[in-house]
């Protein structure tokens, strides 16, 4: 009878298990993985801080969550151009969005686009005053993706999210 008793108190006293912060955990580690990665590639003035690129994917995927992230490996949001592989939102609008081979794909895109593309230029240009300055304001680069996203909240979100990370997973 004593080994039930003590066998049954262990059970009942089981720490609990958090699959949600594992499952985001997981989640982060993928993410960042493929942010060093193409950091590695590129040249110091370009690389942009991992909190930042984990940040905007879990903004966009909710911890890797969304059928964009799970069907078309879009960390991003990231609309697809004419002749790209693209899989179609299924709220009405028949948005586009860009489908990507694997995941760092995504990350690897993303990242390119914000450093290359015209519609970043004052993304850019802050992120290399900040590398010249050798002080990284990850708050500063959020305010400038002013048009990354439609929500007029988008900026005020991810720096929410970078707080959460910063506190949880760096």
């Amino acid at each position: 009878m004593k080994h039930l008793c003590a066998t049954l108190f262990l059970l009942c006293n089981q720490p609990q298990i958090d699959y949600d912060f594992m499952y985001q955990h997981s989640f982060v580690e993928e993410v960042k993985q493929c942010a060093i990665e193409y950091n590695a590639m590129v040249d110091a003035p370009l690389r942009i801080p991992l909190v930042l690129v984990i940040a905007q994917a879990i903004q966009e995927t909710g911890y890797g969550t969304s059928r964009f992230y799970k069907e078309a490996n879009n960390l991003f949001g990231i609309i697809a151009l004419e002749g790209e592989d693209y899989i179609t939102s299924l709220d009405g609008n028949k948005k586009k969005l860009r489908s990507y081979h694997t995941r760092c794909d995504s990350v690897n895109h993303y990242m390119e686009l914000l450093t290359t593309d015209i519609n970043y230029l004052e993304f850019q240009d802050t992120l290399f005053g900040q590398y010249i300055d050798d002080e990284i304001d990850v708050d500063k680069l959020v305010d400038k993706l002013f048009n990354y996203a439609e929500d007029p909240m988008y900026e005020e979100k991810v720096k929410k999210i970078i707080k959460k990370i910063q506190v949880n997973f760096m």
